[in-house]
């Protein structure tokens, strides 16, 4: 036997209670579960006192669009939190099939593309290219509709044509030929904004026929949270499609009351089609893109949009105007990154205000204005109830919602879900009794796992792959807002398809994460 886990408490990802049960690992699938004292391994690992799970799967993963996979190709900070397979191409975004050049414009908001040269088209390409590489974890990815969209008519904003509609769901079913995992949308992004109903029960109707996920970014998840809920379930209840809502939540305290009306929505919808699920990450607080803080109409056609809105002296009035007439605090809003070096990364926007001697809503104009395509802020505006109401409900899925970053990553803070959600949530559950741990596993695992439609992964069975998480029982994130590079405590080991990807503080060269295909 290649390697035996011995002495740990099993939780199997199937929602049952832990067991104690050794674990044999050969040819990077699980081989035994049982009684395991008297056989030999060439590697054993004494799991006393800890608990071994599948490795965890997050289902909203950015590793893609912020370019990790190939900056941080070990994604030390989502293995580092058990994390072994990560679903990406979520929000709209993906960086295949690209029909023409203009498609990579749809990562811009979260990576700079100054010196980005590509060698694929399709999306078989690019999982053909993935896969002479490394990971340290499994890839799946989901087609975005932005990138196809943008692919397409590049930098115009406006409905589709029924033959345009009709070319974007043939390379859709051709990509999910190829493997991709279904399509994902990101409808509050000024390139999907305006998307008409008509193009959203097309491509509805193809990932259904297709047997894929639906992965939607809502339109709105703030005062139009409801009606935004309504039009994605309208999908689910018309053509059956397999859905999951990204990231959900209400934002801003004015309409925190609306979450559970929208949560009333989803579950009557689940009752009546099933298929419709949502994830969410264990944090009070949003990382987004600082655009989006403006008007709608103000940011319809992209960057160089915005740019034009800003010089016009009526309309950066009306932007303002529009700012002071919501109820968010911006002096509050923290700066993670911008794509050109303005030296305001970990201030707020009311020091950097203070600092120039103008308004904070002034200060938020000038930097979307000068720092370049990509500008993301922190912003704490969810309420921390409602976060772990999201966690405990049983349609409910977590995920990190960011990327695999090392702890060199430089020029940038990033959201410290990306190194802590996991171990987070795990910490939620057995120190604070969210849950009882074999059904917080279970959200991490097998329900991801059957959502995406992964084969044997997400639980610990015989005959699966052995993607397996070893923690205890004081496990818990350690990144902060101020700082977000700190490894999680109390996990102990990670495999990945049988490969010990991170032992006691420490990975492995071995990066044996592969390319997943439908």
């Amino acid at each position: 036997m290649q390697t035996i886990i011995k002495n740990g408490k099993i939780i199997d990802g199937s929602g049952k209670a832990a067991f104690a049960a050794d674990i044999g690992i050969n040819d990077g699938k699980i081989s035994e579960i049982g009684n395991l004292k008297k056989a030999k391994a060439k590697k054993i690992v004494d799991a006393a006192g800890k608990f071994v799970a599948p490795g965890f799967i997050d289902i909203q993963n950015h590793s893609d669009v912020y370019w990790a996979i190939f900056d941080s190709p070990q994604m030390q900070s989502l293995v580092s939190q058990g994390i072994t397979t990560v679903l990406m191409g979520n929000c709209g975004a993906s960086l295949a099939p690209l029909i023409s050049r203009d498609a990579l414009f749809s990562i811009q908001k979260w990576h700079d593309l100054a010196g980005v040269n590509l060698n694929w088209l399709t999306f078989g390409e690019y999982l053909a290219e993935l896969s002479k590489r490394k990971f340290g974890t499994n890839l799946a990815g989901l087609v975005g509709y932005s990138t196809l969209r943008r692919g397409l008519i590049k930098d115009n904003v406006r409905p589709l044509k029924n033959e345009e509609i009709k070319i974007l769901n043939k390379v859709l079913s051709k990509s999910m030929e190829q493997g991709a995992f279904g399509l994902s949308s990101g409808l509050s992004y000024a390139h999907e904004a305006i998307m008409a109903e008509s193009e959203l029960n097309s491509l509805a109707q193809t990932v259904k026929e297709s047997g894929g996920l639906f992965s939607i970014h809502l339109r709105s998840e703030s005062s139009e949270l409801v009606e935004s809920v309504s039009e994605a379930l309208e999908l689910v209840s018309k053509f059956g499609v397999n859905m999951k809502i990204s990231h959900f939540k209400a934002r801003e305290k004015d309409n925190w009351h609306l979450l559970p009306q929208a949560l009333a929505l989803i579950e009557a919808a689940y009752q009546k089609h099933g298929n419709i699920h949502f994830d969410v990450y264990p944090y009070d607080f949003v990382w987004q893109v600082l655009y989006t803080y403006l008007p709608k109409w103000s940011y319809e056609g992209g960057r160089n949009s915005i740019l034009n809105n800003l010089k016009g002296e009526t309309q950066r009035r009306k932007m303002l105007a529009y700012l002071a007439s919501r109820n968010i605090d911006y002096s509050q809003i923290f700066i993670a990154s911008t794509a050109h070096s303005l030296n305001v990364a970990g201030k707020t926007i009311g020091e950097i205000a203070a600092r120039h001697g103008t308004t904070s809503e002034e200060s938020l104009l000038d930097i979307i204005e000068n720092g370049g395509s990509e500008v993301l802020v922190f912003e704490k505006n969810l309420d921390e109830k409602q976060v772990r109401e999201l966690l405990a409900h049983p349609l409910g899925m977590v995920a990190t919602d960011g990327a695999g970053f090392s702890t060199s990553t430089q020029g940038r803070l990033v959201h410290p879900r990306c190194f802590g959600s996991m171990p987070k949530f795990l910490h939620l559950a057995l120190s604070e009794n969210l849950m009882p741990v074999g059904k917080a596993v279970q959200k991490l695992t097998s329900i991801p796992a059957a959502k995406i439609g992964l084969q044997k992964r997400g639980q610990l069975k015989k005959g699966y792959f052995a993607d397996i998480c070893i923690f205890s029982a004081d496990v818990k994130d350690a990144a902060t807002r101020e700082n977000p590079f700190r490894f999680s405590q109390g996990i102990s080991y990670v495999f990945v398809n049988g490969e010990p990807e991170f032992e006691n503080g420490n990975f492995s060269a071995s990066s044996a994460g592969i390319v997943l295909k439908k």
